[in-house]
């Protein structure tokens, strides 16, 4: 046994000492105890969350999906903090399929942190309890005598200590404690401390192995042609000339599913490689019949917005006060119409995913964020076991919610099940564009008006959207996604306040995109609102901070899963982008900023943008800097919060700037990242991020960095005596120069 010495002044600052923190019970819903000995006894395994071998490393599962967001390090340093764990000796895995409870692998909302941080505090101080235990009984003293520190257990009577690879075998065959102690926050040494991804180093050097990089012993290849139209069918297809391509395999068809996933009918080729694939593929000579709905454009579809927007909505989403009893004439009211295209998701890893059906078995691969619905829908398509379908998870090379859907799979399984091999199906960048799932199209018609002093009465919005929801279920009641100010969340303090929906029927798949709602939602409310102030002569910041500060929480919707709003926070944000931007101090000429700020209310996550511009000439002007400011509550790794703020700048300015995806005869028009453009390293402006010192329970972030970019961008072209109503702004005649 190293039994080693250590400093009692330097002790002082050793936490995790009897007593401290909160004591809590430590029951994991549906996670089975692994607190066993090995007959080797080679790892001390207490939960399904974590494994310490006799080496010393420490082993964490993670189950939320790693895509970027960088999970596979902020989740894991809370467990480590919580253990007193070495950092350098922590090693992160991917948590097999199935040894969670269901639920447990879902990746999307923001709410991976949040859903996640008191479970992987109770693992890690479950992990911690036992060490200490077996510690204890080998000093002979009382576990309340011992401490835990950087990965040792401290006997505080006389300051030696044990390394917990040396207590494996002893803390393993204990029973796990009936209830355990959690740190204090100001205990904490590794949340809240700048941590580089657990992986980065695997990234810049091609090490980390992603979806499209596993291969399986044997596997084929298949490059799919899709029926071109959303609910055609396959009338026949001629395959001589395919056949004669070196690797040529096997031509397989499927037929398309309706609901929920929306999967085309499709000619697969199979080959030895993938680019045979491809070339055989090109040689098909097919015939679709494209059924009934195979003229539809967007350009259509926005007159059709248009025409409809004065109408009364379909949906009725939130009522306050009564806005019918209010006098509102063209002297006191303004209204404006803001509109969005259609979004892909264009992640760097192209779409692609692997199957293998034996009988009645079927295993997979690759990257899912939403696993337990796609096996649940493949039971349902396929007639599968769930015991008999295995899921192999993979590292996705960028989600923004494009993993959330999974038509890939059913795809693959269906080309996988006419073969006796694994089938990876890969979608080149042109498919991977045109059959993706959309962010839906939207339009606004937003209505205020203000009494004699200038104080907002009224606020009347009307969103037009293509539904997801009836993408998924057609039959459904209500289609609307209205968060993000367009519903009960409306944070402004205005007196009389009405919302509705009304879907526009569009014979194209749509889905959720990073920031989702609330992105659409917050776009045209944070500059119908700049508008208004402007129109009454009023400083716009100014004007947000008078319908924010001193209101009170509010609740939005009821029961268990009401939401909370805060308008107070979203001012704070406010406050600090104004701040750090120098929003009150001189200009230079010809220099305008712009601001904005929302909440992001399922991620208990609030944020603001300022961006200051520089007009060149009329329309045409260059972004100086961009600030934000988050407040996220308790910050895990500030890396990781700043990756994720700056990611999502890039994201929002490309769909600000250039962003659309155009459809013509039910059919996208844009093919790959030449015409569905990205925006490019050169392009980035200079981008400061500040967050507000909080120890509000931890929010999420991977979205809350979006939805102010876009309107902060449009009220600085306002500021500057230009108004853009219209996303991406070229469509208007702007010019954005490096």
């Amino acid at each position: 046994m190293k039994i080693v010495s250590v400093d009692r002044r330097q002790f002082i600052k050793v936490t995790s000492l009897s007593g401290a923190g909160l004591m809590i019970g430590i029951l994991l819903p549906g996670i089975k105890s692994f607190a066993q000995n090995t007959p080797d006894c080679e790892f001390f395994q207490p939960n399904a969350f974590l494994r310490i071998d006799k080496k010393g490393d420490v082993t964490i599962f993670v189950a939320r999906q790693e895509m970027g967001q960088g999970v596979n390090t902020s989740l894991p340093i809370i467990v480590a903090d919580e253990m007193d764990a070495d950092w350098k000796k922590v090693k992160v895995e991917i948590a097999p399929y199935g040894t969670l409870p269901e639920g447990s692998h879902d990746t999307g909302g923001s709410q991976s942190i949040l859903l996640d941080y008191t479970q992987l505090r109770k693992a890690g101080a479950i992990a911690k309890a036992m060490l200490i235990a077996a510690a204890a009984a080998k000093w002979k003293i009382k576990p309340e005598q011992c401490a835990a520190d950087n990965g040792s257990v401290v006997n505080t009577i006389n300051m030696l200590t044990i390394p917990y690879a040396e207590l494996v075998c002893e803390a393993a065959a204990l029973p796990v404690p009936a209830e355990v102690s959690l740190k204090s926050p100001k205990d904490f040494k590794l949340i809240g401390k700048e941590q580089k991804k657990s992986n980065l180093k695997d990234i810049l050097t091609g090490k980390a192995k992603y979806g499209i990089d596993i291969k399986i012993p044997g596997m084929v290849y298949a490059s799919v042609e899709r029926c071109p139209v959303l609910g055609g069918k396959l009338i026949s297809v001629d395959d001589t000339e395919a056949k004669k391509v070196a690797g040529f395999i096997k031509l397989v068809t499927y037929e398309g599913t309706g609901s929920p996933m929306q999967v085309r009918p499709g000619v697969a080729v199979v080959a030895t490689n993938y680019w045979s694939a491809m070339e055989a593929r090109k040689l098909l000579k097919i015939k679709w019949d494209e059924g009934s709905k195979n003229k539809e454009s967007t350009e259509q579809l926005f007159k059709n917005f248009e025409a409809r927007a004065t109408s009364a909505p379909a949906f009725e989403k939130y009522k306050k006060g009564d806005i019918s009893k209010l006098k509102i004439t063209s002297l006191n009211s303004i209204i404006s119409n803001y509109s969005a295209p259609f979004l892909a998701h264009a992640t760097m890893e192209p779409i692609n995913f692997i199957a293998e059906v034996k009988g009645d078995k079927c295993e997979l691969w690759g990257g899912l964020q939403l696993p337990d619905w796609t096996v649940g829908e493949i039971i349902k398509q396929f007639g599968f076991k769930k015991e008999n379908i295995k899921v192999n998870l993979a590292l996705i090379g960028g989600g923004f919610g494009r993993r959330l859907h999974f038509e890939f799979a059913i795809e693959t399984i269906n080309i996988a099940k006419q073969l006796d091999k694994p089938v990876k199906m890969i979608c080149d960048r042109t498919d991977d564009i045109r059959f993706d799932n959309f962010r839906p199209a939207n339009y606004h018609r937003m209505q205020a008006s203000w009494d004699t002093n200038g104080k907002l009465q009224s606020w009347d919005h009307h969103l037009q959207t293509t539904s997801i929801a009836i993408t998924h279920d057609p039959a459904t009641k209500d289609p609307s996604e209205n968060l993000g100010g367009a519903m009960e969340d409306f944070y402004y303090d205005v007196p009389n306040v009405h919302t509705g929906y009304t879907h526009q029927d569009f014979n194209i798949t749509r889905g959720w995109l990073r920031s989702v709602e609330i992105c659409v939602n917050v776009f045209p409310i944070e500059c119908f609102v700049d508008e208004v102030a402007l129109k009454l002569k009023k400083d716009p910041y100014q004007f947000r901070l008078s319908m924010l500060e001193g209101r009170e929480m509010f609740k939005v919707g009821e029961g268990p899963g009401a939401m909370k709003q805060y308008p107070q926070r979203i001012a704070d944000v406010l406050k600090l982008a104004a701040e750090k931007i120098g929003y009150d101090q001189p200009r230079m000429k010809n220099h305008f900023i712009g601001l904005a700020t929302h909440s992001f209310i399922f991620a208990k996550s609030y944020a603001a943008h300022a961006i200051e511009i520089e007009i060149l000439a009329p329309k045409k002007f260059r972004i100086k800097r961009v600030v934000a400011a988050i407040d996220c509550g308790l910050v895990i790794n500030p890396d990781g919060l700043r990756n994720q703020m700056e990611g999502g700048i890039a994201f929002a300015l490309q769909q600000a700037l250039k962003g659309e995806i155009t459809i013509q005869n039910s059919r996208v028009a844009e093919d790959g990242f030449s015409t569905y453009e990205l925006l490019t390293y050169e392009e980035m402006p200079p981008v400061e991020i500040y967050t507000i010192n909080s120890t509000e329970e931890p929010g999420g972030v991977g979205e809350v960095g979006l939805p102010t970019v876009a309107p902060a961008l449009c009220n600085a072209l306002a500021a500057a005596g230009y108004r853009p109503r219209t996303l991406p702004i070229r469509k208007e005649g702007f010019q954005w120069v490096v």
